[in-house]
């Protein structure tokens, strides 16, 4: 089901990967000056990858392993976007043209496309000392241009972790894996006791993902990174194993109300057509832009749906839209505190 819901962050490379033929022949190592000692062998979920020096230049395909970067305090010097909002060459003001993470990002990449079709000829060009990605990326074109952590699935309790420390062994940091670690389960020590009340009189949360409701939603339940995070400030979610839901597949909007004891209900939305968005204008952030793209379509549907409207949460009010991208797309300490902002303003009016 993960795998389903972030086709549109980490979609196939086309067949046609063969323009970047030339450029790769007349590739040359990019760490053939580095001595033996310098280098390390990181593994990753297709293998492992030799990391030679300090990478200057990191090529990130993905939001989720930017996510992953920016919370070692390293900064990309390429990026591919999965909603790429900017159409320009370089991210020259990423706070307007990258979703969510726009803001911590404090140098202007490379715009090397969309996560899922990125400009092969530019990434080439660009020569990376290392690219980091995610999904069903071609692992072997990659891996020709310059070392490649991939990562096929995330989402799961416990893998931005054991990414982290990947993707900091790369980078020749492996002690500030456990320094971010460390921060964040301070942080959600933190929100436990913040939550506490909320918590105490409206302990179970049901969260949805769905774009319309005519195809079914997806209930995230167990062993997900939004239960690790959300059950260790306290709340329970709805689904639990014992219910024998198949998580891989949608649920139907009839069956619903089998989730009625829920008190809150958090319907996360996502768009699969694709569709690009334009770059934000004066009046609109491109958070803000995100946000209407990918969630009004299920909010509207929620609205008109007499089922929907039937369930406890939605009769007391307790029926929050969010989007996917931020929720789950980019799981890992930095979309932790998105979430618990969100949630914040949810459910403690902040």
């Amino acid at each position: 089901m993960l795998k389903r819901l972030s086709h549109w962050l980490a979609l196939s490379f086309l067949s046609a990967v063969l323009v970047v033929g030339c450029g790769l022949g007349n590739s040359s190592d990019q760490n053939s000056q580095s001595t033996a000692a310098d280098c390390r062998v990181v593994q990753h979920d297709l293998g492992e990858a030799q990391i030679c020096g300090q990478p200057q230049k990191i090529a990130v395909l993905n939001a989720y392993p930017l996510g992953l970067l920016l919370a070692l305090d390293q900064q990309p010097a390429g990026y591919a976007a999965p909603l790429n909002v900017h159409q320009g060459e370089v991210f020259d003001n990423p706070v307007q043209q990258i979703p969510y993470l726009g803001e911590r990002v404090t140098t202007q990449p490379i715009n090397l496309g969309a996560s899922g079709e990125p400009a092969l000829e530019r990434l080439v060009a660009f020569k990376p000392d290392l690219i980091v990605t995610e999904g069903t990326s071609n692992y072997n074109l990659l891996s020709q241009i310059a070392p490649t952590i991939l990562w096929e699935t995330r989402g799961f309790k416990g893998q931005w972790q054991q990414h982290l420390r990947s993707l900091a062994a790369a980078l020749g940091q492996g002690d500030k894996a456990e320094t971010v670690i460390e921060q964040y389960e301070t942080r959600v020590a933190e929100a436990r006791a913040e939550f506490a009340e909320v918590v105490a009189a409206h302990p179970k949360l049901l969260l949805l993902a769905a774009h319309r409701l005519d195809e079914g939603v997806f209930v995230l339940g167990a062993d997900s990174y939004l239960d690790e995070l959300l059950s260790g400030i306290g709340f329970e979610l709805a689904l639990q194993p014992s219910d024998n839901i198949d998580i891989n597949g949608p649920v139907s909007i009839e069956a619903l109300p089998r989730f009625d004891d829920a008190d809150s209900i958090i319907v996360l939305g996502y768009d699969l057509s694709g569709a690009q968005g334009q770059d934000s204008s004066a009046d609109q952030s491109v958070n803000e832009q995100v946000e209407q793209q990918q969630r009004q379509t299920i909010q509207q549907d929620w609205e008109a749906s007499g089922i929907a409207q039937s369930l406890a949460a939605s009769q007391a009010g307790r029926v929050y839209f969010a989007t996917f991208y931020k929720w789950m797309g980019l799981s890992g300490p930095i979309g932790a505190e998105l979430v618990l902002e969100q949630l914040s303003q949810f459910l403690l009016g902040e």
